[in-house]
Formats: structure tokens, C-alpha cells, sequence
């Protein structure tokens, strides 16, 4: 019988084989594999540089912008650590549909990455008439006196009016007498400066450690330009009236009436005779300046068939005086005046002044639609929007 021997010498060397074929081969895999990671690690590193770079190039555009609102030079190969950015300024100049925006477009560069962002910014408006009362120095309230408010954008006072947001404040103090509603808050920026009397009500919050606010917002060349361009008298009509053009000078004799059209006016001082009327005409929107005293004899009327925002007066004067029986629609701002409200006087819309004073049975309704009325800029520009192009 013949015997056959197998020999598994063979067969192990291809089994090793085989087997360190497969180890380099996951090995190769293995290297190729990380250094891809590596590459994506590095690219995706840089990537994140490179966005971090337009973002500095952005900050760095916002706060030429507010250093200068006029600048638009942009930025061309700006260093920054070891890449660069690029920033263009972009406004209504180049795009009509931007108005008042200003858009800063950033591209940053890093190794072999780029990334570009896009800020959206605005100026800082100032909004004068938050507040049914501001003073500067202080507001004094008699007994019987109240505020609340309403919203002339959505119907009339007895529809739309409000126990609150009928808001008083002031940069000094705020007292009152007994039995005073604040249909609103009262806020102050002097410690300890709000003193109330006996039966007042108060429906919202109460603050004596609030910021200070700035009233110096009407420069000179605002009333300049006014004057220059004032409507007076063309746009004037009535009875029992009379306009100096030479001193600027509006007034009425008692039971007298003058209506103003649509458009800007420049006056000296305006003196309402007793049971008189200042009227606009309808669908009008009245800018008024005036640099000296307002007076409005008894039962004198102002604006009383419009709404608030209709009628802006503007005052560097000393004194806005309404006697008992007044109905003042409108909105009056005058850091340097005195307001003296007497009995029973109604005012509805806004008050603003150096300090202010309700007599016996005065109300103040504000109109809660004279919260967006912006009148000029802080100079500085916000921050609105930003978004990764």
C-alpha cells in the first residue's frame, strides 16, 4: 500500500502571507485615513480662522462707524494675526433700498480659507415722546390731578383709553398733592426723589434709581433752518388773528381762530386770546418751532379736532402756560420750559420740559402712538443683524 504525506509548510507561508497582506493593507487604510482626518481637521481649523477673521473685520468697520457715521473707506488687506480681512461699506447710496441701513460685508482669509459675513446696522434714533411727562428738574402734581392713556392709531380716547403707560419721569424729583392717579409708572434718576401724597394711585412700577435722560437733542441749526424755511405766513388762515413777520410773532384776539396748514413754522412766541382756537387744517401734519413763551388764554384750544402726532411744537423758550380750560392736542418739547397746567386743563399727547405743574382737576392723557415719533440721533450706529454669507 502506498502512503501519501501532505507537507502544511506551504500553506502556513501563503496563510502568512495573506494575512500581512491584509494588516499593510488596513495599515495603508489606516494612515490614509487619518491623514484625511488631519486634512479636515486643518481645513475645517482654518475655516473656523477664517470666519473668526471677518468677524474681527466687521467689528472693526462698526466701530470706524461710529467713530465716524460719514465713513465708508472700508478696509483693503488689513493684517490680522497671521491672515487678513477685507470690509466694504455699503448704504443707500449704492442701494435705495437700504434707507437709513448700513451694511458692512467682511471677508476674512486664513491658509487656503476664506469666509465672508454680512453686519446690518442702524442709527440710534432718539424717541422724545416715551413718556406722558418728562422733566428735567421736577414734575408737581395738585390734588385731583391724574394721567393715563390712550391710542389715537386705533380709535378714540373713549375707546381706547387705559389705566397705564400713562408714564411720568423725570431727571430730579416727582411729588404730588392727595387724591392724584398715575394712570402709569413714575420713574426718577435722584434717589429718593419720588414723594407721594395721601389717596394717590399708582397702577404701575415706581422708581427712584432710573437713567438719567438726555434732553439736549434740538441743536441751534434745527431752528435756524426752521426759520428759514418756514410756512409763515402763506399757510396761515383765520379771523381775529395776527402774524408780525417781522418778530415772529402769532397771536389771536379772544374768540379769535387760526388754522395752520401742512408743513414746518417758525415763531417768536405764540399768544392765544381767552375762548380762541389754533386749529389745523384737515389731514395736516404741523411741525412748529418757537423761541420764546406759548400762552393760551381760558378756555383757548388747541388742535382739538386732530391727533397728537399731527402736531410737534419744538421749543428752546421758557414757558408753555395753559390757563384754566385749555384742551391741548399735540406734543410739546422744551427742555428749558416751565409748564404750568391751571384747573382743568386737558391735554392729550406729550409733555417734555425743565419742570412741570398741574394745578387743581388736570389731566394729562398720553397717546400711546407717540411712542414711535423718532426725532434725530444719538450718533452712534446698533447692531441690528449679522449672518454668514
Amino acid at each position: 500500500m502506498k502512503t501519501i504525506f501532505f507537507d502544511d509548510k506551504g500553506s502556513a507561508l501563503l496563510i502568512s502571507l495573506c494575512l500581512l497582506g491584509m494588516l499593510t493593507l488596513l495599515a495603508i487604510m489606516a494612515v490614509n485615513t487619518s491623514n484625511t482626518d488631519i486634512d479636515l481637521s486643518f481645513n475645517q481649523i482654518n475655516a473656523d480662522k477664517a470666519l473668526y477673521i471677518a468677524e474681527a473685520g466687521a467689528k472693526h468697520a462698526f466701530i470706524e462707524l461710529n467713530n465716524d457715521n460719514s465713513w465708508r473707506t472700508g478696509f483693503s488687506n488689513f493684517t490680522f494675526d497671521d491672515g487678513s480681512y477685507f470690509a466694504v461699506i455699503i448704504d443707500s447710496s449704492s442701494d435705495s433700498l437700504l434707507d437709513d441701513t448700513v451694511l458692512i460685508r467682511a471677508t476674512g482669509h486664513a491658509i487656503h480659507a476664506n469666509s465672508e459675513v454680512e453686519v446690518w446696522t442702524v442709527p440710534e434714533y432718539i424717541y422724545p415722546f416715551r413718556y406722558a411727562m418728562f422733566a428735567e428738574a421736577g414734575i408737581s402734581l395738585d390734588k385731583q390731578t391724574c394721567t393715563d392713556s390712550y391710542n389715537s392709531d386705533s380709535g378714540s380716547y373713549a375707546t381706547t383709553q387705559l389705566d397705564e403707560m400713562g408714564d411720568v419721569g423725570s431727571n430730579g424729583t416727582v411729588t404730588s398733592n392727595k387724591d392724584v392717579t398715575f394712570g402709569g409708572g413714575i420713574s426718577t434718576a435722584t434717589p429718593g426723589g419720588i414723594t407721594l401724597g395721601v389717596n394717590n394711585t399708582v397702577t404701575g412700577d415706581t422708581t427712584s434709581a432710573a437713567d438719567s435722560v438726555d434732553l439736549d437733542i434740538i441743536p441751534a441749526a434745527e431752528f435756524a433752518w426752521a426759520e428759514a424755511n418756514s410756512d409763515a405766513p402763506d399757510s396761515l388762515s383765520g379771523f381775529d388773528y395776527a402774524y408780525n413777520n417781522g418778530h415772529k410773532i402769532l397771536s389771536t384776539n379772544a374768540n379769535g381762530s387760526v388754522t395752520l396748514g401742512s408743513g414746518v413754522y417758525y415763531f417768536s412766541s405764540i399768544t392765544l386770546g381767552q375762548f380762541s382756537q389754533l386749529n389745523l387744517a384737515a389731514g395736516a401734519s404741523v411741525v412748529i418751532y418757537v423761541t420764546g413763551d406759548i400762552v393760551l388764554g381760558q378756555g383757548s384750544t388747541i388742535n382739538v379736532a386732530g391727533k397728537p402726532s399731527q402736531l410737534l411744537i419744538f421749543s428752546s423758550g421758557s414757558r408753555l402756560q395753559f390757563d384754566q380750560g385749555n384742551t391741548f392736542v399735540g406734543s410739546f418739547y422744551g427742555p428749558n420750559a416751565h409748564i404750568q397746567y391751571d384747573q382743568t386743563t386737558q391735554v392729550f399727547g406729550s409733555l417734555v420740559g425743565n419742570t412741570i405743574q398741574l394745578d387743581a382737576g388736570a389731566c394729562l392723557h398720553y397717546d400711546r402712538n407717540l411712542a414711535k415719533i423718532k426725532h434725530g440721533t444719538t450718533g452712534k450706529m446698533i447692531l441690528v443683524a449679522w449672518r454668514e454669507i
